[in-house]
């Protein structure tokens, strides 16, 4: 078997991992069925460990109900505040809160308040982040309004995400019967 050797420096320079800010409003800004969804890393530049969106929901948005099978998400609310359905329960979000969620709950969130929400979500592993930059919208300005979504490109997503072991879990339209908590 051979041996090979390294010099410190030479070392550093194989393991040196690549470290890289965003600055507040960076990252690649998207509407996505409503929401700015800005992707601040993608799963490509974290070793596929996960990725890391920041969301800010308009009042009236949200996604469907829906199950991931192949990622955990979590969610931590910076601004505004959220409902948060997930499993059968319904949680009233405001900054600070978070909450966790492992593979195969359903769940979803909306803005039911009167002003724009922002929070930060993470999906581990990596890799979802490609369906958001398959069905977003590149953003020009984002102060502007979202742009109006069709019917058509609803279904497109919908469809889309099945690629990407997402399920969804009820019509689009409807709202969820739960319990409610504050978090």
């Amino acid at each position: 078997m051979d041996q090979v050797s390294f010099s410190a420096d030479q070392f550093h320079a194989i393991v040196a991992p690549k470290v890289n800010m965003i600055e507040a409003g960076g990252g690649i800004n998207l509407w996505v069925l409503g929401v700015l969804v800005t992707l601040k890393a993608l799963g490509n530049e974290t070793g596929g460990t996960y990725a890391v969106f920041e969301d800010r929901v308009p009042p009236g948005s949200g996604p469907p109900p829906h199950i991931h099978t192949l990622e955990d998400e979590s969610w931590y609310m910076l601004e505004g505040e959220l409902i948060w359905l997930v499993g059968g329960k319904e949680f009233h979000a405001k900054p600070g809160s978070f909450i966790h969620l492992p593979r195969f709950v359903p769940h979803t969130f909306e803005n039911r308040f009167d002003k724009t929400a922002v929070m930060v979500l993470n999906y581990a592993p990596g890799g979802l982040e490609n369906w958001f930059l398959q069905v977003g919208k590149r953003v020009q300005d984002p102060a502007e309004a979202p742009p109006r979504v069709s019917n058509e490109e609803r279904k497109k997503a919908v469809e889309l995400m099945k690629e990407y072991g997402v399920i969804y879990a009820g019509n689009p339209e409807q709202k969820q019967q739960s319990s409610s908590a504050t978090i």
